[in-house]
């Protein structure tokens, strides 16, 4: 089954069907807002008038349930309703008649004419489904127009999917003002019909596959999954109408039969040891149940099992297969076989009533394969949606209660209408519904639903009771088995009905919806009976699910875990099959696969099957994931590979690491470490703050005044903040600085708001030097060192210790703390938490031995090389100069302390630069390795671990400088030309300074000795006076244009001498001229630079014909004015003047000077356009204070400014 193709029709199936539906839903007369725009339809005798036309009488009603069901669900839900509701029915039709249950009544008559049989068999006089007396007139009628083939088709589909039992049974009836939503182009070509009739999407062979309406519908609601998924990003609350589309999945069937074979076949086999369907079931797993623990059954009807989150009814499915088998095998006919299973093994509960439908279609095409009288619907699968709540059906339901039960005691109405109360919820709760009934209640309940539908006929009140008491009792009952795929919500995105419920009832579960769901399977099954679940793995890992986990390892037996990469679901985060069983055993030995290496491996649906198909076949089995490619051919053994299979892992061991991860892979050696003492006794991991408003609290550092800025006392007005950020390992990633004002003062003040409460967190450990990592990563962990005088945030958390920091700050650096993180938290999250819990040596812990030592100063050189690089860059507020420059300063002193000259060719002087930054490379490369051996051997794991770093982990040279092929350093000449260009307009804007180091200028209103003009290289260089500088072509009339600044440059900082043989070569470097990449590409260059926080701003007309950088930190109120005087009206002047002259000469002007006067005459325009604008702008004379960051401020002048993102 291509699922993919499959996807394809279903998502263009809902766009053809829901256009169709909202162009019926305006021809009906309702504008886009479902309001009606020609007024109500009237009654009169035996017909409809609406719109000036005389319509059949039952139109009437049809459309008021129409305009009542848009006023009360919105237009939008109601054409989606009306869409699926034909899609699902269309389908399902397409596919019984496919597998030969019914006439073809969808297909062509003949391609030519594109009717369906439907349709030519009534003009032929043979109507292929019953009718009412009035709708058969009615049809009649219209088979004498030939032209109303689509009026023929409706009236006739409509009556088959109402009389056909198939469909009726399993769709129910079509509301009225559904029927009039068939849309009008449904026959027509591209219409959906003529997509089912002509799709080559689907085959003949996936027609047969129960799975597939469950895929057409997963796929058919995954744009809606999208827009819900989107909402839940922005911080919406998932509301009930959300929760079916944001937590269906559809699950392969691999899984299927791995969770049921483990569970219902586990337990037949336990009963029948000499069953020959157990060499049928390939995925079992694990040693036979001890006989004291099997739950003995001696009658096929007590296999009971329920799906309570069944969804399509995949999973039912596979269970019906195998209880078919199970009956077969015991000589069952396949008649009885059938209806034994649909009436006594099989339960399934969707809160999404579409689901419901799907899965017992699936349910009702598997009974009628295997028996052919199941058409007729006499009997059903127990497949229960959420019931409609009883303020919807009865004023008085406590004596609805009454009449029901015909007489009952208090408790038992007590307890009946508090569930009915409960059920009030159900379409947010679904089936974590809890019902606490006495026996006096439930038996009641059974006896008292059983003879009421037995009596055939029930009331609606009644009927509502019955189909309510249906769920109670399933909710509420006990099973052999439960399988089924949870959904997966995290609490923070719950809607409140559904958070307190869950807060409330299932409090060690309620991190998120799945675990929820494990605790209500629990306690569903039967003591001694199985319950499998697909889940994500952060359970097995992650603090917050701890206490289940405690509570599983103590109180019943995990089998198994299948333990799967990401791919299963497309793109994850992991999956794991879990096969638990109700009952308790200290000496509980259980089975994992490990179909898995890293967090974020993607890893095909199918070759995840093949590996755990081979490691259940042969124990021995290895795999490379290292090695592992999308489209291998082959999933093969490798000697150097990771074991897959682990078997008999004792289950209390797992409470020896702490948390109790479920760490089955973690040998006895590795899990007396943690017993030895682990991080948190020599060092204190922490969360860090949480300001509540960040958008006003936090800035990028060059944003703000320099000046303001406190990096070690923690006084200032702004302060460093760790916040986390990109793979950078040893220092780094100080980008962000806090709102301070000297104090806490201001944070602490907003502790009493209700919105926007920052929270405030180890106050004791602020401005403390520390190793600070990014909490929430998708990439390896690292950490970095921080110097004393940092806040810290939650996403940027820290560890403190006055003795152990550098070794520590090593060991997190370390494989070895990567394997440990593979257990503690094999994810993307890092908590202090998972820190804390690293097994930390007794060697490492005696503080002044050699191997202490060593290892301090080891980290102690990362430090100091990672901090050289990232000073090294103009994004560091440390920044001294450009690498380049520092080199052709006379000479440079090294990490090492040597002294070398240094040429003045600026590629000679690339090539030290290359020189000395591999040397640094290598040697951070050569430290890290040697970390990892002295660690490895520490923690004695040298048969499971190697030192070596790939070259790709080295986190110096990151802005672009370097990439890594084929194990070789790289090098990007233009990267590093760029950034020597950043320099070059940072020191004529004056940020920077060629005879001093550091920032200069980066604060407003610079004092006259700070611009004033200063002596380098024998040469006068002039700070830019008003720190604009044009960004125009060479042949603008300015002489502080770009490109003529950075020539200029280049002449003062490499001499006059190799200016030709530079600029060459600088070009060369960028590929493009030096004009063309000053006016093209340095700002784009530059935004991402500086995060789109630029602090060079571009003043710029809409195409560009005028363009001005200006320096941010020295604007003043009267900059745009001086932008629009000193160089947009003297470029307009210039402009006209080189028009003026051209046109004097117009008639011998070549083409190429033709078309040089066009463009300057576009440009004028362009530019007269553009200085209306910055007129009205300058008169503003707009001011703005830094602290208000680079957003708020850049917005102030409006469409002046080049976009930021």
């Amino acid at each position: 089954m291509n699922t993919s193709q499959i996807k394809t029709f279903a998502i263009n199936s809902r766009q053809i069907l829901k256009q169709g539906v909202i162009n019926k839903i305006s021809s009906l007369g309702f504008n886009p807002q479902g309001e009606p725009v020609f007024g109500l339809p009237q009654k009169i005798q035996g017909a409809t008038v609406y719109a000036g036309k005389i319509l059949d009488e039952s139109f009437y009603d049809a459309w008021m349930a129409l305009k009542h069901r848009i006023e009360i669900k919105g237009i939008k839900d109601v054409y989606e309703e009306a869409a699926y509701t034909w899609f699902n029915r269309l389908v399902a039709i397409r596919i019984m008649q496919k597998n030969g249950y019914i006439e073809p009544v969808l297909q062509y008559s003949s391609e030519e004419t594109r009717i369906p049989r439907i349709v030519a068999e009534a003009r032929a006089g043979h109507i292929v489904t019953d009718m009412t007396a009035s709708d058969r007139a009615k049809l009649e009628e219209l088979l004498n127009d030939d032209s109303k083939t689509t009026e023929q088709f409706t009236l006739l589909i409509e009556n088959f999917c109402k009389y056909n039992p198939v469909i009726f049974n399993c769709f129910g009836g079509i509301e009225k003002y559904i029927s009039i939503l068939l849309p009008d182009n449904i026959l027509a070509q591209g219409g959906f019909i003529d997509l089912l009739n002509h799709t080559t999407y689907i085959t003949d062979e996936d027609y047969t596959k129960s799975e597939l309406i469950g895929w057409l519908y997963q796929f058919y609601i995954s744009e809606k999954k999208d827009e819900v998924f989107d909402s839940l990003k922005k911080g919406k609350k998932a509301e009930a109408e959300d929760i079916p589309a944001a937590t269906q999945i559809f699950t392969p069937n691999w899984i299927v039969k791995y969770m049921v074979q483990n569970t219902v076949g586990r337990i037949y086999l336990d009963n029948n040891p000499y069953s020959e369907l157990g060499s049928e079931m390939k995925y079992l797993v694990g040693d036979k149940t001890p006989d004291e623990a099997i739950l003995h059954l001696d009658d096929l009807a007590d296999y009971k099992m329920i799906d309570p989150a069944c969804g399509s009814g995949h999973i039912l499915v596979e269970a019906f297969d195998l209880f078919y088998s199970m009956y077969r095998e015991e000589g069952y006919s396949s008649r009885q076989a059938v209806e034994s299973i649909l009436k006594k093994n099989i339960i399934g509960i969707d809160l999404d009533t579409r689901a419901k439908q799907l899965a017992t279609f699936a349910l009702l095409m598997k009974a009628v394969k295997a028996d052919e009288s199941f058409l007729d619907c006499e009997v059903l699968p127990c497949v229960l949606d959420m019931p409609r709540p009883y303020t919807e059906w009865t004023q008085n339901l406590s004596d609805a209660i009454e009449r029901f039960y015909m007489g009952c005691s208090d408790k038992v109405k007590k307890e009946t209408l508090d569930a009915f109360e409960l059920l009030t919820h159900a379409e947010n709760l679904g089936s974590i519904m809890k019902f606490d009934f006495s026996d006096e209640t439930r038996n009641l309940m059974q006896i008292r639903n059983r003879e009421w539908v037995e009596q055939g006929v029930l009331n609606d009140v009644n009927a509502n009771i019955v189909e309510s008491i249906n769920l109670m009792l399933a909710l509420s009952n006990r099973y052999v088995s439960v399988v089924a795929n949870p959904p997966y919500m995290g609490l923070a995105n719950m809607n409140e009905d559904l958070n307190s419920y869950v807060t409330q009832h299932y409090s060690i579960g309620k991190a998120d919806l799945c675990t929820v769901f494990m605790l209500q399977f629990r306690a569903l099954c039967n003591e001694f009976g199985g319950y499998s679940f697909i889940i994500p793995p952060s359970w097995m890992f992650l603090s917050s699910f701890e206490s289940i986990r405690r509570t599983l390892i103590d109180e019943q037996i995990i089998k198994s875990i299948a333990h799967l990469s990401n791919g299963v679901f497309g793109g994850d985060f992991g999956s794991t099959v879990n096969v638990i069983f109700n009952y308790s055993d200290s000496q509980a030995l259980g089975t994992y696969i490990r179909a898995v290496e890293k967090t974020f491996q993607m890893i095909e649906n199918d070759d995840i099957r093949q590996i755990v198909e081979a490691a259940i076949t042969n124990p021995c089995f290895k795999f490379n994931f290292k090695t592992y490619k999308k489209g291998i051919s082959q999933i093969v053994h490798s000697d150097d590979g990771n074991t897959v299979l682990y078997s008999s892992i004792p289950q209390n061991s797992f409470e020896r690491i702490p948390g109790a991860p479920i760490g089955y892979w973690v040998s006895d050696y590795e899990q007396s470490l943690f017993e030895k003492g682990t991080i948190e006794k020599y060092a204190r991991p922490c969360k860090g703050i949480d300001t509540g408003d960040n958008g006003y609290f936090l800035r990028l550092w060059h944003e703000v005044a320099l000046n303001k800025i406190d990096d070690s006392r923690g006084e200032g007005d702004w302060v460093p903040y760790n916040k986390g950020g990109d793979f950078r390992r040893w220092f780094g990633n100080r980008d962000y600085v806090l709102r301070w004002n000297g104090s806490d003062e201001e944070l602490s003040s907003r502790l009493k708001l209700t919105k926007k409460k920052p929270t405030l967190r180890n106050k004791d450990r602020w401005f403390k030097e520390s190793f600070t990592w990014t909490s929430v990563t998708a990439s390896t962990y690292s950490a970095r060192y921080s110097p004393a005088g940092a806040m810290f945030d939650n996403g940027g958390s820290s560890i403190f210790s006055p003795n152990h920091l550098f070794v520590i700050g090593g060991l997190i650096n370390s494989v070895v703390a990567r394997r440990y993180f593979d257990v503690l938290s094999p994810s993307i999250n890092y908590q202090p938490g998972e820190i804390g819990n690293l097994p930390y040596s007794g060697v490492l812990a005696e503080t002044g031995s050699l191997i202490y030592e060593g290892i301090k100063d080891l980290v102690g050189s990362n430090i100091k090389i990672s901090k050289y690089d990232w000073d090294s860059h103009e994004t560091s507020w440390d920044f001294k100069a450009n690498e380049l420059i520092a080199l052709k300063n006379e000479v440079f002193l090294s990490i090492n302390g040597e002294k070398q000259s240094i040429p003045t060719l600026l590629t000679e002087i690339l090539e030290d630069y290359k020189s000395k930054w591999s040397r640094l490379f290598y040697q951070l490369h050569s430290n890290e390795e040697e970390l990892n051996r002295q660690f490895i051997e520490i923690y004695g794991l040298q048969d499971e671990l190697t030192p070596d770093v790939p070259l790709e982990e080295i986190t110096i040279l990151q802005q672009g400088e370097i990439s890594i092929e084929n194990n070789e350093i790289v090098w990007h000449d233009d990267v590093i030309i760029k950034q020597l260009i950043s320099y070059a307009v940072g020191c004529w804007m004056g940020r920077y300074r060629l005879d001093k180091p550091g920032l200069h200028i980066a604060h407003p209103n610079p004092s006259s000795e700070e611009v004033c003009t200063y002596q380098y290289n024998g040469h006068d260089f002039a700070i830019d006076d008003d720190g604009i500088i044009p960004m125009m072509s060479c042949d603008s009339m300015f002489e502080d244009n770009g490109y003529n600044r950075i020539v200029e440059f280049i002449k003062v900082a490499f001499g006059e001498d190799n200016f030709t043989e530079n600029l060459n070569f600088i070009e060369k470097a960028l590929g493009k001229s030096l004009e063309d990449y000053m006016m093209k590409d340095f700002w784009k260059d530059h935004k991402k630079m500086y995060q789109n926080r630029p602090i060079y701003w571009l003043f710029s007309s809409k195409k560009g014909a005028f363009q001005c950088m200006v320096y941010m930190h020295r604007m003043n109120p009267y900059t745009a004015e001086r932008v629009r005087t000193k160089y947009l009206l003297k470029h307009i002047d210039d402009l006209k003047g080189r028009i003026a002259t051209a046109s004097e000469r117009a008639a011998l002007l070549t083409t190429v000077e033709r078309r040089n006067l066009a463009k300057m005459q576009k440009d004028l325009d362009e530019c007269l356009e553009y200085h209306d604008v910055l007129h009205e702008v300058a008169d503003q004379q707009i001011g703005f204070d830094l602290d208000d960051g680079v957003v708020v401020n850049y917005a102030k002048f409006g469409d002046v400014l080049a976009k930021i993102k």
